[in-house]
């Protein structure tokens, strides 16, 4: 690399240190963080390959540049999409066009501000002498599944039975913190992610119903908040670009 080229990207990363601010439902406040470059944006429209190994991709992309660029490493999973609609609205502009309309995210932003955070952060689902203990993951612990769970993924299990149950599993673990039996405890984030999901395997089903409605809330929290008019904003590689919009 040329001196010329090598002092120029140097300058060029000092703009990238300015900030802007955007709101976070976690602590209820607005923290700084710096823009999203232009690969950044070819990262995340690039992830977004089809099938089930694109989809745990595109995540574990967007939950690095949030990191990257906020500089934080506690933030939860549901301010994965209020932070990306702030980093898009200030990079590619206030319109996003969906299936059904060209949708503002200043009004989705007044909609993450105005609606109530109501997931709690942590649960515990009960039966006899078993505990499963619940709890909203970091975006940091939801990559390190994910990326696992991409690297045992069989390009040929994305449009069979297997790589469906694959993803159904590594959306349970992701909330889940340890399993306590009588006196015994087993924390989730010491064991393998394959000693993870056999465990989840066994246990009783009648306990699936809690826990999938704790899992639901932050889902639903997530789909209110992109919801605007009717109209909910999907969080994919289109939403990064602009080029058919008119």
């Amino acid at each position: 690399m040329s001196k010329n080229v090598s002092g120029f990207l140097k300058k060029l990363g000092k703009i990238n240190e300015d900030t802007i601010k955007i709101y976070v439902p976690s602590i209820k406040k607005s923290i700084e963080t710096t823009p999203l470059t232009l690969k950044q944006q070819k990262d995340l429209i690039s992830s977004a390959l089809d099938g089930l190994r694109g989809a745990l991709n595109f995540s574990k992309t967007l939950n690095d540049i949030i990191i990257k660029n906020a500089g934080n490493k506690d933030l939860k999973l549901y301010d994965k999409y209020p932070f990306i609609v702030g980093l898009r609205k200030q990079s590619l502009g206030d319109a996003v066009k969906t299936d059904n309309g060209v949708v503002s995210l200043d009004d989705v932003i007044t909609n993450i501000k105005n609606t109530p955070l109501k997931v709690k952060d942590e649960h515990v689902v009960v039966l006899k002498t078993l505990a499963v203990h619940l709890k909203v993951p970091t975006l940091v612990e939801e990559s390190v599944i994910v990326s696992k769970g991409e690297q045992g993924v069989n390009p040929r299990d994305d449009i069979t039975k297997e790589g469906i149950g694959t993803l159904y599993m590594l959306e349970i673990i992701k909330f889940i913190d340890k399993l306590i039996i009588e006196d015994e405890e087993i924390d989730f984030n010491q064991i393998r992610i394959n000693d993870r999901i056999k465990l989840i395997e066994e246990l009783p089903l009648v306990m699936y119903n809690e826990i999938s409605d704790y899992i639901n809330s932050v889902n639903d929290y997530l789909a209110e908040i992109l919801t605007v008019d009717d109209i909910t904003i999907p969080i994919d590689a289109r939403f990064f670009d602009t080029g058919d919009l008119d």
